[in-house]
């Protein structure tokens, strides 16, 4: 019963998604009329008719590329703990792309960054807010308060200012906050990643966030649509990692 049941669970599905019809038809059909030929009600020859007929759809259908089943919702949505460790996705990285307010997760793995993509020819397009005054508060109202915001974004500009220096890395930043972050592994691929995280509104962890989690394959639609959100941030950002304030220098460097 139980071997009946996972057979017919994906059948059940396909259908109650309209999903193959034309193809189960045809196999009740042909089991209906496979019954009726027992008893003679139909003649052999109406039954090769339609094993031909049959036949010559399957290979119609098998020269036709199927379309991508669209994933259902639970596949795509997340929090942050069902994404795994970022280590895990950047191991087939060649091409990332990044957009975060402080991208403080990520930066935190800057060594893995140089080793595991820069230093392999791969390349890297990092977008953080722009620490202007105006910027930080407007997204401070926004985001959870758990974390200091400016205090963390001088903080990525100053790793971001030391991983400009790398071969393959750029950065930019972004005047305002446009309610989300993204982050893209192989862009451009056939087997590539994306991840979108909503910004919400009093959220008292960053492990509230809603993520959206995309492929090509699986949501080719919303995977480019999502794609070309980042090169219009890209656009829309200011070069580099020096900040629109006085006071964002490196300590390193020298006094302020």
């Amino acid at each position: 019963m139980n071997i009946l049941r996972r057979g017919l669970g994906p059948v059940l599905d396909n259908v109650r998604r309209g999903r193959h019809i034309e193809a189960y038809v045809l196999f009740l059909l042909g089991l209906v009329l496979v019954g009726l030929g027992q008893f003679d009600v139909v003649d052999s020859r109406r039954l090769l008719q339609f094993t031909v007929a049959a036949l010559a759809f399957l290979v119609f259908r098998t020269a036709v590329a199927p379309d991508p089943v669209p994933a259902p919702a639970d596949d795509v949505l997340h929090d942050r703990g069902d994404l795994g460790p970022l280590r895990a996705l950047l191991e087939q990285a060649r091409d990332l792309r990044v957009y975060g307010p402080t991208g403080i997760n990520i930066l935190a793995g800057a060594d893995d960054l140089k080793r595991m993509i820069l230093q392999r020819g791969g390349t890297v397009r990092f977008v953080v807010l722009d620490p202007s005054p105006h910027a930080v508060a407007e997204a401070a109202v926004q985001l959870d308060d758990n974390l200091d915001l400016d205090l963390a974004l001088r903080g990525s500009l100053r790793t971001l200012r030391r991983l400009e220096a790398e071969t393959g890395f750029e950065c930019r930043r972004l005047p305002f906050n446009p309610g989300f972050s993204l982050l893209i592994v192989n862009g451009d691929s056939p087997e590539g990643t994306l991840v979108v995280e909503f910004h919400g509104f009093g959220d008292h962890t960053i492990n509230e966030r809603m993520h959206l989690l995309l492929t090509r394959r699986t949501s080719p639609h919303w995977y480019d649509y999502w794609l070309r959100r980042f090169e219009a941030v890209w656009e829309a950002s200011l070069p580099g990692s020096a900040g629109s304030t006085s006071d964002d220098t490196d300590p390193e460097a020298g006094p302020r």
